[in-house]
């Protein structure tokens, strides 16, 4: 009885083996076809002659531009005179999982009364948070980064109250996990 046990595992080895090997020649095959066909067009389109001069697909903005658009912005934030707000923050980045939730921020005077999760509406930590983590705070980064010079930076902004509703900032093209996006939401004034 023990020698058919050792038989029938001996065979569905070896039928597992035979069905990988199968699945992995016949994966090999699709990927060299389409690379082959990939290949073909590549070369098909580069190899036609063009009279057209084509647009990049985005508009370069200089420094300038978008520092011009940062203090137009803060200035807009600023006549509305919201000294006492709530705000839903969070930051994407390569940080610990706790410094990447949703947060709920209590901010009087430019100052972080409470920051609570969002989820569960236990207490945050003050090092997960910073300065950043006020309206004032994103302008301040905006404008550093700036400074900087960024190999990529992306700000998109509240229409009604001009506040960065989000900010992209990559310093270093080259660089892994220089980047950090922080999203700005749901700002409620309050009295």
């Amino acid at each position: 009885m023990l020698t058919i046990i050792n038989n029938q595992m001996l065979k569905n080895r070896y039928l597992r083996g035979f069905i990988k090997s199968i699945i992995t020649i016949a994966l090999s095959c699709i990927l060299i076809n389409l690379a082959a066909c990939v290949e073909g067009k590549y070369e098909e389109t580069n190899n036609t002659p063009t009279t057209e001069k084509t647009e990049p697909l985005v508009e370069e903005i200089s420094s300038n531009d978008i520092a011009a658009e940062v203090q137009e912005n803060k200035e807009k934030w600023l006549t509305h005179g919201v000294k006492k707000y709530q705000i839903e923050m969070q930051k994407l980045c390569f940080c610990v999982p706790d410094a990447v939730r949703l947060m709920i921020f209590d901010i009087k005077d430019d100052e972080i009364i409470t920051a609570r999760y969002a989820d569960t509406g236990d207490t945050v930590d003050p090092s997960f948070y910073n300065q950043y983590s006020t309206i004032e705070g994103l302008f301040s980064l905006a404008e550093h980064a700036l400074e900087k010079d960024p190999a990529d930076l992306a700000i998109a902004y509240n229409e009604e109250f001009g506040y960065i509703k989000e900010l992209t900032i990559d310093y270093k093209e080259n660089i892994a996990d220089d980047e950090v996006t922080i999203i700005a939401s749901n700002m409620k004034p309050s009295q």
